[in-house]
């Protein structure tokens, strides 16, 4: 088991590493209506990149900007998918799946981060792949996973009413509640409560530290969904899937 292990830790990496790439990718094209698998521009300026610029992130030869985001997305990812085949060893289906909702987790991360916003196309296709592989592993998991769905639906949907009250405007968005469903699919009833409160409280302590410094106001938006996802990666690596 040992050798199996240290075999697998560089491989999950190196594919973690090189799927960060297509993921910050997708993330920049995504919002902006660019084709997907058209050749990689510089983010900066727009001019065109080297071909393997989405796997090795290199300064851009027009106005030499560097694309840090990318390289902190594939450490990111390397490491996460690392973690999770370490972790899940001895249940390959579980290492399957954890490897495969933090890399969504990261994509939806990644977009919330750089536009505020979250896309339905990356959140319902991952919520139906995530009640499917919970319905491989078993009926328990598939009803764990439903439920979680659902009781975080509910969760979000309070906050939603009560951040209406509050603030008289939305303070959170569509984009939130159905990425609390995600979570919840993925986590599962007993497991998802705790692990939005690790996005939570996260969102909370660089809201706490933005006043501090007076870098926001009470009404600045926050990528509140790239925390909750950071939150959930966490969890996942913790407590496993549903």
């Amino acid at each position: 088991m040992f050798d199996l292990t240290v075999a697998s830790l560089p491989i999950a990496a190196a594919v973690g590493f090189a799927l960060g790439g297509l993921i910050e990718l997708t993330a920049l094209r995504l919002p902006s209506g660019e084709p997907l698998l058209g050749r990689p521009t510089c983010p900066a300026c727009g001019a065109p990149a080297s071909h393997w610029g989405w796997l090795f992130p290199r300064r851009c030869a027009a106005c030499r900007f560097f694309p840090r985001s990318q390289l902190v997305l594939q450490l990111l990812a390397a490491g996460t998918l690392a973690a999770a085949w370490f972790r899940f060893l001895s249940a390959p289906l579980d290492a399957f799946r954890v490897s495969l909702f933090t890399l969504f987790l990261w994509l939806i991360a990644r977009i919330d981060w750089a536009h505020h916003l979250i896309y339905l196309v990356t959140v319902v296709p991952t919520l139906l792949l995530a009640t499917i592989l919970a319905l491989l592993a078993s009926p328990r998991a598939l009803l764990l996973s439903l439920a979680g769905s659902a009781a975080a639906t509910l969760l979000f949907l309070i906050f939603y009413g009560l951040g209406r009250l509050l603030y008289r405007r939305p303070a959170l968005g569509s984009g939130d509640i159905f990425l609390a469903a995600l979570i919840g699919a993925m986590l599962g009833i007993n497991r998802f409560l705790p692990t939005l409160l690790l996005g939570m409280a996260a969102a909370a302590i660089a809201a706490l530290w933005l006043l501090a410094y007076r870098s926001a106001s009470r009404l600045t938006y926050l990528p509140y969904g790239s925390f909750l996802a950071a939150g959930a990666v966490t969890g996942l690596l913790l407590w496993g899937p549903a």
